[in-house]
């Protein structure tokens, strides 16, 4: 994660905290049952799915297997785009204030091998949930957007929010 870690520490020496556009991936990987995997960070309540920030020279497809991989110490295949993501629901305030707004492909992946554990930095939990299942379950307006139209685009064409954007209007 060298890559990206440089080009985001030499952006926030020029910008300090205000908003950065970066480009993420999210990662859907489905059980024999249809129950996909889905993480806690270290100090946060809410679920995610599991993915992160494209390094630099990085395409999503890598960017898939090396966040899966770093965070859960398995080995995935991406198999499909599921949908592409941004805009308000999307922008992040870190606890240090840096701001993000992130632009996300979420992809459906098979495990190839290893079993998926949280690596206890970043993550420290995993489970397997139930699509059916999921309005109980704790997670920001963003994520649950993208969780949703994830979901549909996994038996559809590839989810994403209708464009709204008109000529004119801004």
């Amino acid at each position: 994660m060298t890559g990206r870690t440089d080009y985001v520490a030499r952006i926030r020496e020029k910008i300090g905290t205000d908003l950065l556009m970066l480009h993420a991936v999210s990662v859907f990987v489905f059980d024999a049952h249809g129950h996909f995997l889905m993480a806690q960070q270290q100090g946060d309540e809410n679920w995610i799915t599991i993915g992160g920030a494209v390094e630099i020279d990085e395409t999503p497809a890598d960017a898939v297997v090396r966040e899966f991989w770093e965070e859960t110490g398995a080995l995935v295949r991406p198999t499909r785009v599921l949908g592409v993501f941004g805009g308000p629901d999307f922008r992040f305030r870190y606890p240090n204030g840096d701001q993000v707004a992130y632009t996300t492909v979420a992809f459906a992946a098979e495990l190839i091998s290893g079993e998926p554990k949280a690596d206890g930095r970043e993550l420290r939990t995993l489970d397997w949930f139930d699509p059916a299942r999921l309005d109980g379950l704790l997670m920001r307006a963003g994520m649950r957007k993208l969780v949703t139209l994830s979901l549909k685009g996994r038996s559809s064409s590839a989810g994403f929010e209708p464009a709204t954007w008109r000529p004119g209007r801004s």
